[in-house]
């Protein structure tokens, strides 16, 4: 029989009873403290270590970026020179000074243009220099060697950037050998540390330059020796490191120090560094930057600022807090309501934990996921901007009922399934450009960055990711190649596009033995019709008669805008001699002469004017496709001088 409570043995067993039970919380209670504590103080670290990693990477990629986007200018630099025969230093001053890289690119030193001279076209390079009215200009340093190399262009030329007119980049040996691998690759190329030309004795920094090289000709040829045959020179940019790289930084230093390296960790090789002082910083991460065939090291050191902002009393106070919640239940071990409290706030902060996880997803800019490896690439997680995207919610995704192979463009699958197991073979992230429908069929351009996850056997077990929408870059770039090519007014080709076509036919012209014509088309009294009815009128009859020569010709042809109310159409194939050619090419202009004869209705009005025509043949030999306009320009004017609305022939090579 147990004892009688109200008894005094009852009653002293009670008491002992609460007092082990108090004894037990308070022990478990301490080690659940101790325990909760190192979880915080670990869990607080890995988080800071997370968010310096996250903030270094952003960091290299930011410097990545902008490596690739002083490229960019280079290549636009090159692309200058491929389509024009002899870039004049005013060109290359407006094309610079258009790309207003101080405001869109700051912390490059200059844009410039080195030309390759061989030594027995040295003193006549020196007279063609002088003559555009730099009578003391000479290449530097002196000395007799082949080839020599002068910076000719280098916008601004001002300052600093006056040094290094003439200075031979080649007869140094690490921009040499930067040079070298440009030539030899077609490709750009950065160069080694360097004291730049434009240092002085103040605030002298260390340097690098970028190299792309100009060939003879529109593009780079296939094999090595024709390329070193074919090189006229390099457009490039020097950089002094320190300024370029506080551009780039300049919101990421108060969290990192930074140190740069060239190809190897040096005092001799060191770039940058963003801070004298050295310390022994809590976090530290180093970064390899490959660019343009040479590797940087970069390494980011936590600042004291960082570690100040990340530490937190947060373990201490659950230390302290555990011990003393401890204490109370030991001392009241029938507040089973605290408890309840402390279980049910703990809760909340799991809760809101999640929630805060969740939140932070959302907020990711573009779609998060996680799911299989394979095609059609079914769902595990998604988050909520799935929807914007597709259209299909992701219960239906996470269920199965779609998967992302149901949204993405068919022939844009096989690139994304290289890109995956290219990944997942070489242990990287992968990011990859597709398109995908949403159910209104409506496609947009996405840009996806994943990594594959394996585990230790080497099984690749499922693919995370974030899914971001591109498609108003996509479309900002389509527009900028739509204004580099097309007439605006009436979206046919404009000049450039019509020297480059031209080129084509010529080159097709010599290696096919087939023959072609070129029409030069000029509307006759075309002035009246802008000055009477006004531009709009004017601008909506050209768009009219752009219409009527693309049904004229036949599919394959090229019609062109040369500008005001002047089109070029281009036959090409039309037979094994020039009489041929011509006799095809005079019947098609005299279509054109019979379809621009007829009446325009321009806002309800009729509008009547006919067209002068100048023909002439091609066969691609010995011609160049300005001679071509040139020729069929002075056939079109004896068509206005013989009396307007008819077409003139010129003579020809082959005839």
């Amino acid at each position: 029989m147990p004892p009688n409570a109200n008894t005094p043995h009852g009653r002293t067993l009670g008491l002992l009873d609460r007092s082990a039970a108090a004894w037990l919380a308070l022990g478990i209670g301490l080690v659940l403290a101790v325990a909760m504590w190192d979880y915080s103080r670990d869990h607080l670290a890995k988080r800071a270590e997370d968010r310096f990693e996250h903030h270094t990477e952003v960091a290299r990629n930011t410097l990545l970026a902008r490596l690739r986007d002083y490229e960019q200018v280079l290549r636009g630099g090159a692309a200058l020179f491929a389509a024009s025969d002899d870039v004049t230093r005013g060109e290359w001053r407006t094309y610079v000074s258009a790309l207003q890289l101080d405001e869109s690119l700051p912390g490059i030193q200059g844009t410039g243009y080195t030309v390759m001279v061989p030594a027995s076209r040295l003193q006549a390079h020196l007279a063609e220099v002088r003559a555009e009215g730099f009578p003391d200009y000479r290449i530097q340093p002196p000395g007799e060697r082949d080839p020599y190399s002068s910076i000719v262009y280098l916008e601004p030329f001002t300052d600093r950037n006056l040094r290094a007119f003439g200075f031979d980049m080649y007869a140094e040996p690490v921009r040499r050998e930067a040079m070298e691998r440009a030539r030899d690759t077609g490709q750009a190329a950065l160069s080694g540390k360097v004291t730049l030309v434009q240092e002085d004795d103040e605030d002298t920094q260390a340097g690098f330059l970028i190299y792309l090289p100009v060939y003879a000709g529109a593009r780079a040829p296939d094999d090595l020796d024709s390329r070193r045959a074919a090189l006229r020179g390099f457009v490039y940019s020097p950089f002094r490191a320190r300024d370029m790289m506080r551009s780039i930084f300049a919101d990421g230093l108060r969290d990192a120090d930074i140190e740069v390296f060239d190809a190897a960790m040096a005092d001799d090789s060191l770039l940058f560094a963003s801070s004298p002082r050295r310390r022994a910083a809590h976090h530290s991460v180093l970064h390899l930057v490959e660019f343009a065939g040479r590797p940087w090291l970069v390494r980011f050191s936590s600042t004291e600022t960082f570690e100040a902002d990340n530490a937190s009393a947060e373990p201490t106070l659950i230390l302290l807090g555990g011990s003393a919640l401890s204490l109370m239940l030991f001392a009241v071990m029938n507040s089973n309501a605290n408890r309840r409290r402390r279980m049910r706030s703990a809760a909340a902060r799991l809760a809101a934990s999640r929630d805060e996880f969740r939140t932070l997803v959302e907020n990711v800019p573009g779609v998060v996921f996680r799911c299989q490896v394979g095609a059609p690439w079914a769902v595990m997680h998604i988050s909520r901007s799935i929807e914007s995207l597709t259209g299909a919610t992701t219960g239906e995704f996470t269920s199965g009922a779609v998967s992302f192979g149901d949204f993405i463009e068919h022939e844009d699958i096989p690139a994304i399934e290289k890109a995956i197991e290219t990944a997942a073979r070489e242990r990287t992230s992968y990011e990859v450009e597709y398109r995908m429908h949403d159910r209104h069929g409506v496609t947009r351009w996405v840009s996806e960055r994943g990594r594959v996850f394996i585990d230790e056997h080497g099984q690749a077990l499922w693919l995370d990711g974030v899914i971001i929408d591109i498609t108003e870059r996509k479309a900002a770039e389509e527009a900028m190649r739509n204004l580099a090519f097309v007439d605006t007014l009436t979206q046919l080709p404009n000049r450039r596009f019509l020297l480059d076509r031209l080129r084509q036919g010529l080159a097709n012209s010599r290696r096919h033995g087939r023959h072609g014509a070129l029409l030069f088309v000029d509307l006759d009294h075309f002035k009246q019709v802008n000055d009477t009815f006004g531009h709009e009128a004017g601008d909506k009859l050209l768009c009219e008669v752009a219409r009527r020569l693309k049904q004229s010709v036949r599919e394959g042809d090229t019609v062109a805008r040369l500008g005001g109310d002047e089109f070029i159409v281009m036959l090409e194939d039309l037979g094994d001699s020039c009489p041929e050619a011509s006799e095809k090419g005079a019947t098609i202009a005299k279509k054109i002469l019979v379809a621009l004869n007829k009446p325009f209705s321009v806002d309800r009005s009729l509008h009547w004017t006919t067209p002068s025509i100048g023909i002439t043949c091609f066969s691609g030999e010995d011609e160049r496709a300005e001679d071509l306009l040139r020729r069929a320009d002075a056939a079109m004017y004896r068509a206005k001088v013989g009396g307007r609305n008819r077409l003139e022939t010129a003579g020809s090579p082959d005839l």
